[in-house]
Parts: structure tokens; sequence; C-alpha cells
């Protein structure tokens, strides 16, 4: 339970919410306000996806250099591809 500020502006993260006990996949976050007098609100939500699940490891598919070897004549053109990252991940090479 939080305080709206003096624009109805609120918020709830860090250590006021904690979501590693929960099971990954999709969560819905519901909200609702009770006013002074203690009228309460119908219910807002938004479904998210939680996923704290490391992924795989990346796989290097090619041979660096199509010989495994790389040398300073090559230095502008050496190409690395891979495959097995999730979608939209950063790959760190």
């Amino acid at each position: 339970q939080v305080t709206a500020d003096g624009s109805g502006n609120w918020s709830i993260a860090g250590s006021e919410i904690d979501v590693s006990a929960f099971n990954n996949g999709s969560l819905t976050v519901s909200a609702t306000q009770t006013d002074d007098a203690g009228n309460t609100s119908t219910v807002a939500t938004q479904t998210i996806t939680l996923d704290n699940t490391a992924p795989s490891a990346p796989v290097i598919t090619t041979p660096i250099e199509t010989d495994g070897i790389v040398n300073a004549a090559e230095d502008d053109d050496v190409l690395i591809v891979g495959t097995g990252a999730e979608n939209n991940a950063s790959v760190t090479v």
C-alpha cells in the first residue's frame, strides 16, 4: 500500500516488492484506490511476464575467418556468426 501525492501520482519499487518468490510466466498486477470517505475504485490490471531464468549460452556457428586464425591483415573484416540467443537479447562478444 502506498499513498498518492498531491497530483495523484504513486509508485511502488525496489525493496517494496519482491518478485523472487513468484513462478516464471504470466503475472497480473492489480491496483485499486480508496478515498478518504472509504469508497474503493474498480480494479485496474496489467499482465506482465516474469522471467528470472538465465538463457542458455549462445553458440558460435562458424570458424572465425573460416580457418580459425586471425591476423592483422584480417582486422577490418573479422566475422563471427552465432545462434541460440533469445529474441532481442544482447550478445556480448
